[in-house]
């Protein structure tokens, strides 16, 4: 049973958002410590775009809780911790303390130093984690919680501000005191891979299915992509659930999509029952002209198991710049640079870790913007008035301002030798398609964000 659970909690955070991702098969422990590093210096704290991200100042005072006139103190949450499976979504804490080094390295925000306290939740304690944070950090950066449901009302009624590097249940994605750098909207969503399947794919129009891991997180993205294909003129055949921890034996399920003549499938799942399943179709010889699936997908995991079953076109959204294609010159080059300085060992080659980076740079450009008066409520200003985004060249452009997802996509086609970016999706931003129609508003009854109103507080309390 403990590891039915673990299984189906990983299922819960792959879907986070369209950039997440797993990274690899390392799975170091998180020490829990406060995370403080570098002293001012002169190299360059420029990233990718951007310019000055970290610079010194002359900081003279605390102008709020969690800042003093020499440190920062940033809460970034994570589960590391969780005996299920230790390491869990550590790039997150990684992350954390590779920006605090190079950011400390080059002045911190305005002379002030970053102070990371890594709050491992563990998965089950999330709440008690939060009320850690509200009594002692600023804010919180970069950070993600598999059941952050737990733990919303407490940071709301602190007025504690996230600046996320990810968002799981509705409660908290569409929550107050929060900005995405890459927004997973409860009231988007992008459409633009969908679109380019219906005009390469004309005759798998009519026969669409959708297989997804039976969990309510899982079950709400599947239920928003029917709406979304629907009004896109698909028809779904079938559609389906399969336990969250997988099968030994994913033949009938194959067997219910040849049943059913679907010629496009939709996954929302993990690489490795993705993988399961492909060798099922290859086993009963059934080729689907596609299989839609989003960035956690982009793990050598689903390359590694599913082997030639890659045949058939299994096709992954991202938003983020591949990591084949990282040199020095650009950021994701440069992300993986400060890896190799400051934590060599760190677990960076992913898009979970890519995505907490970016809200970190957002983070630190709304900050620098405050000046010695560094409050809560001039960076969320700050952050929130950002309505063109691309972590410096991380990923494609996004609008944190509104939370709305973004129209920019790019599709990576597994193959049994790799993944390969698919060229033909007429992208009009370097490589990704950006057609402002790529976004669909959702019509349904779904869940909503909990507000600072249903907590009795008001944005006026925000200092």
């Amino acid at each position: 049973m403990q590891r039915l659970r673990w299984v189906a909690l990983l299922l819960v955070l792959a879907l986070v958002a369209a950039a997440c991702g797993r990274s690899d098969d390392k799975s170091e422990g998180s020490s829990g410590s406060t995370t403080t590093a570098g002293s001012s210096g002169v190299k360059s704290a420029d990233f990718g775009s951007l310019t000055e991200v970290c610079q010194d100042g002359d900081p003279s005072d605390g102008p709020a809780p969690g800042v003093s006139a020499d440190e920062i103190n940033i809460a970034t949450f994570s589960d590391p911790g969780f005996t299920g499976r230790q390491g869990l979504n550590q790039e997150l804490f990684d992350t954390a303390e590779v920006f605090a080094a190079w950011c400390n390295e080059r002045g911190g925000i305005n002379g002030r130093e970053i102070v990371v306290h890594e709050r491992d939740s563990a998965l089950f304690n999330v709440k008690a984690k939060m009320t850690e944070a509200c009594a002692e950090d600023f804010m919180m950066v970069g950070g993600g919680a598999v059941f952050d449901q737990d733990g919303v009302r407490t940071r709301l009624e602190c007025m504690l501000p996230d600046i996320a590097g990810y968002a799981v249940s509705p409660e908290v994605r569409g929550s107050d005191l929060l900005v995405q750098p890459v927004p997973n909207s409860i009231k988007t969503l992008p459409v633009g891979d969908y679109v380019y399947l219906k005009r390469k794919y004309p005759d798998a129009v009519d026969h669409v299915g959708i297989l997804t891991g039976d969990l309510v997180t899982t079950k709400l993205v599947g239920q928003q992509n029917k709406e979304a294909v629907e009004s896109l003129g698909f028809e779904v055949v079938y559609d389906d659930v399969y336990p969250p921890a997988g099968v030994t034996d994913w033949t009938p399920y194959a067997q219910g999509v040849k049943d059913k003549g679907v010629k496009g499938l939709i996954w929302v799942g993990e690489p490795e029952n993705l993988a399961g399943l492909m060798k099922a179709f290859a086993n009963i010889g059934y080729d689907l002209d596609w299989v839609r699936t989003d960035a956690n997908h982009y793990d050598q995991k689903l390359i590694e198991v599913a082997g030639s079953a890659l045949d058939v076109p299994v096709l992954i959204r991202s938003a983020f710049e591949p990591f084949e294609d990282a040199s020095d010159d650009n950021a994701t080059g440069k992300y993986l640079a400060a890896f190799e300085q400051y934590k060599p060992d760190g677990k960076s080659r992913g898009y979970l870790g890519l995505q907490a980076w970016s809200a970190w740079l957002l983070f630190a450009e709304a900050a620098k913007q405050c000046g010695n008066n560094l409050t809560r409520k001039c960076v969320m200003e700050n952050a929130q008035k950002v309505n063109e985004w691309t972590g410096g060249g991380l990923h494609a452009k996004t609008d944190p301002g509104s939370g709305d997802a973004s129209p920019c996509f790019a599709l990576e086609r597994a193959t049994p030798d790799g993944f390969k970016l698919v060229s033909d999706t007429k992208p009009d931003d370097g490589i990704f398609n950006c057609d402002p129609n790529n976004v669909y508003t959702l019509t349904g009854d779904y869940p909503s964000g909990v507000t600072l109103e249903e907590v009795g507080k008001s944005i006026s309390e925000l200092k």
